[in-house]
């Protein structure tokens, strides 16, 4: 019953528009959490809310880590897709250095947070560009164990 499942699963993600929906909806969502924690940091709103942005995108990635880890390991979409994911991780740790670095001496206005964000997009693409040649390789064959 568990091989039945498995199966489905891995025939629907061969679909290329079923891959291509889950790329998006993986990737979106991660950005979406990633801005909203910048947002309520920069807004200073109750520390509860960019805690539980952080414990939500956490949780979020690794539960969909588990849940299409194969899509992740064998697709080339899924490569791409996990390879964005670290790169906003990467781009956001950086990002919430610079900006705690920059309050430390300054008060952080509008057009500072737009730069910080502005700085988070260009972050991520730069880190995407650097990892995506070791990381992506493309479709992987791999044998169905009976």
């Amino acid at each position: 019953m568990a091989q039945k499942r498995k199966d489905r699963r891995q025939q629907a993600v061969d679909d290329p528009k079923e891959e291509l929906r889950l790329q998006e909806y993986i990737f979106l969502w991660t950005f979406l959490l990633m801005v909203l924690l910048l947002v309520s940091l920069y807004l200073q709103i109750n520390p509860i809310v960019p805690a539980a942005a952080g414990v939500v995108l956490v949780v979020s990635t690794i539960a969909l880590y588990v849940k299409y880890r194969e899509f992740y390991a064998v697709r080339d979409r899924g490569q791409r897709t996990w390879c964005s994911v670290l790169s906003m991780y990467a781009s956001l740790l950086l990002t919430l250095g610079c900006a705690y670095y920059y309050s430390q001496h300054e008060k952080l206005t509008d057009e500072y947070a737009l730069v910080f964000l502005f700085g988070f997009l260009f972050f991520t693409y730069m880190a995407y560009r650097t990892l995506s040649r070791s990381m992506v390789v493309g479709n992987k064959r791999v044998r169905v164990k009976r």
